[in-house]
């Protein structure tokens, strides 16, 4: 087999995926293991199947064990309630995130156990905290909290992962800095060396937050002062990956190293291993961000096997890779992040490059030196004709143009490349964009239909911009921070094209039964691809695969509701409201779409849109993809500031409202309403009575002579009844006098 350790990674990552949802003690894993280590004895000897069985059967147990083992035994615990303050001692281990209102960092309390302290700061203040200092706060802590909905995403186990266990807020003014250093010598080192890269990026672009931030997140990784609405384009377009750091820029680091190291004449091996060191370098600078960790990793194995003149096949790589991570951290293998770098390198492999190899290959080798006649004979068949062929095509230029013969065929072969390179950039984003559908689905409920070309154009811009933006940093020469400004400013503007032809179309959850075809096609067209000479196999799988993309896309499945009954389920949105209503034919209304209070008063918008990330993801988990009727009762921002991405992704046939205040919130939920073509009906105690599906609603306030302030009010709230059979339900919004 050409690539003997993907069973095994498979095998292993099965292992822990039945550990994962099947509980289990090593005691329960004994007699197993046992029969595992006897059948693997007996067969050992032998060359048949028996023996590769057994090894799997064997390595599938280690799985299960390596999730046992790994699974927390306690959380730490701080003797104090939800709320209480409480003061805190330890060590800074990241270094402080600075916002407009409020610094936040890192304070580790013991190994393995820290806290995420939130410090409120005065406009224009700033605090002067470090990675190694030991610090005293009297903190407000609470344990971090999950919204209690179905898809909702697990932010206590994200932070678990991190080893963070509370969050805190207090004032600056109460920090108190003790003597002495904690951490390490060379996290402090690395740490200096990313806060001075990310004030060099203030520097060179004085006056430009944009793009100062936008860079950082590019070439470092640091996303705190990156605006939600400034990536939304990159978002849809499914080209987010190439803006913020991931194993993308390792790769580009690698190419323009190697590339670099080549015109220094430095010997291939050197420069390889030089290069595995700046990689991890980077990695490191980046914040030790995992997909950057993973490529740097990666690379590392491709300069093992290059020293030891041997053919890297990616699939084995990655196999190897993944055998590793998940013997180190075998949780990583529910992280969404770990999926889609190992599920877009694996598509890869198995999809792009066979067809490369099939098609573009050939081309490729017809055009290496191809002044050389020599090179001919080392070439097979298919460039060998292809090579022929562009050199009649370049006698031929050379006659019409009365070029030189060296010229034309200098041409010809550029436009060869030129052609073999569009080629392959569109066969590796059809590939990423076909094996990553399933999982973007599920993580983000988007199904890009512009990636492909967005991909194309976009991420050769950034891949620029990365080597680019490094030498303006380093250098300080403003012509290349200007050409660095100017290439993000143009990816921006392609991403921000490509939006006007994507569909206004989101994807609800797939039925499991769906999502494991799908999932058994794609693995059997891989198989088929490279491994089947029968070509109807891989037609078959081909159309398999197809036919059940489209099935997704156009998602016939019902939402899971209840019909010939009145439902009210209340979606947790913290403090704010948004209530679900299914109505007895199964019409669904959506009242108000929570939202963060004050947020009109903030001087930046939190990162999180309550509608995009909570609501509606618990709307796609019931397969909702139309709501009939959207609600406003009033215009306080945790009952609305969530709606505008729920007119973006729901379409509703009408928004209901009471009375709104002219204000900037409000016009912008307009603005959408007007761009997803939603009609805004006001209501008030004189419309008549509706009736849907059988259940009347009437409106019980506001009167229709209130008269609403300048900013909104409690009693703005539209307030109506929904009767159904002899049961009745109120909802009243904000209201707060008598009706």
């Amino acid at each position: 087999m050409r690539e003997p350790l993907v069973l095994p990674a498979a095998a292993l990552a099965a292992g822990i995926c039945v550990a994962h949802f099947v509980y289990f003690t090593l005691p329960d894993l004994a007699l197993p293991a046992a029969l595992a280590v006897l059948v693997l004895a007996i067969a050992f000897g032998t060359r048949s199947r028996l023996r590769h069985i057994a090894v799997l059967t064997a390595i599938f147990l280690a799985g299960i064990a390596t999730q046992v083992v790994h699974r927390p035994t306690r959380t730490p615990r701080v003797n104090a309630q939800d709320g209480e303050t409480v003061l805190l001692t330890g060590c800074v281990t990241n270094p402080p995130v600075f916002s407009p209102t409020r610094e936040q960092f890192t304070l580790e309390l013991a190994p393995k156990a820290s806290a995420r302290i939130s410090v409120a700061l005065k406009q224009g203040q700033k605090l002067q905290l470090g990675y190694g200092q030991l610090v005293e706060v009297p903190a407000k802590i609470r344990r971090p909290r999950n919204f209690q909905n179905p898809d909702a995403f697990d932010y206590a186990g994200y932070l678990a992962a991190q080893h963070i266990y509370w969050t805190g807020s207090l004032a600056s003014t109460d920090i108190r800095v003790l003597p002495g250093r904690c951490g390490s010598r060379p996290q402090a080192w690395l740490y200096g060396v990313r806060t001075w890269a990310l004030e060099r990026l203030d520097q060179l672009y004085p006056g430009d937050p944009h793009t100062a931030a936008l860079l950082q997140a590019t070439l470092l990784g640091e996303t705190s002062a990156v605006e939600r609405h400034w990536t939304n384009d990159f978002r849809v377009t499914g080209t987010y990956h190439a803006l913020v750091i991931s194993g993308l820029h390792i790769s580009i680091v690698a190419v323009t190293l190697l590339w670099a190291f080549r015109l220094l004449r430095l010997r291939r091996i050197p420069a390889l291993w030089l290069a595995t060191g700046i990689c991890w370098l980077y990695a490191c600078l980046a914040g030790f961000n995992s997909p950057a960790v993973r490529a740097a990793a990666g690379f590392m194995l491709f300069a093992i096997a290059s020293s030891f003149f041997r053919r890297t096949r990616p699939l084995n790589l990655l196999a190897a890779i993944g055998i590793v991570y998940l013997l180190l951290d075998p949780d990583q293998l529910f992280d969404p992040a770990f999926q889609l770098s190992f599920i877009s390198v694996a598509v890869i492999a198995a999809f792009a490059i066979p067809l490369m190899d099939r098609y573009t290959e050939p081309l490729r080798e017809s055009v290496r030196r191809f002044d050389q006649v020599r090179y001919d004979p080392q070439l097979d068949g298919k460039a060998a004709q292809w090579r022929v062929e562009l050199r009649l095509v370049a006698e031929t230029v050379s006659l019409w143009t009365n070029l030189p013969l060296r010229v034309s065929r200098g041409i010809v072969a550029g436009a060869a490349r030129l052609a073999v390179f569009t080629a392959e950039a569109v066969i590796v984003s059809a590939s990423i964009q076909f094996g990553l559908a399933l999982p973007m689905i599920a993580y983000f409920h988007r199904l890009s239909i512009t990636g492909l070309s967005a991909n194309i154009v976009i991420v050769p811009l950034l891949m620029l911009v990365v080597p680019l933006g490094f030498a303006a940093m380093l250098t300080d020469l403003h012509p290349l921070a200007a050409l660095t400004r100017a290439l993000l400013n143009w990816s921006e503007w392609m991403a921000s094209w490509h939006v006007h032809f994507e569909p206004p179309w989101r994807i609800a959850a797939v039925p499991l039964w769906i999502a494991i075809a799908f999932s058994v096609s794609l693995v059997m067209l891989a198989i088929a691809m490279r491994w089947s000479k029968n070509r109807f196999a891989t037609h078959a799988a081909l159309a398999s695969s197809l036919l059940l993309f489209l099935l997704i896309w156009l998602q016939p499945w019902p939402p899971e509701i209840r019909p010939h009954l009145l439902e009210v389920s209340a979606i947790d949105v913290s403090q704010g409201d948004s209530l679900l209503l299914v109505f007895p034919n199964g019409e669904t209304m959506l009242v108000d779409a929570g939202g963060f209070p004050g947020m009109e008063r903030m001087a930046r918008k939190p990162q999180m849109d309550i509608g995009e990330d909570v609501v509606s993801p618990y709307l796609w988990s019931r397969r909702i993809h139309h709501l009939d009727y959207a609600v406003l009762t009033h215009g306080h921002s945790d009952h609305m500031a969530g709606l505008p991405a729920i007119l973006d992704n729901f379409r509703p046939r009408a928004l209901w409202i009471g009375i709104e205040p002219a204000t900037a919130e409000w016009k912008f939920v307009q603005q959408h309403a007007a761009a997803d073509h939603v009609p805004i009906v006001a209501l008030n105690r004189a419309s008549a009575q509706q009736t849907i599906g059988g259940a009347h609603v009437r409106v019980l306030a506001p009167s229709a002579d209130y008269v609403a302030g300048d900013v909104p009010q409690n009693n703005d709230s539209l307030v109506f009844e929904v009767t159904y059979g002899r049961r009745s339900v109120l909802l009243t919004g904000d209201a707060e006098r008598p009706i």
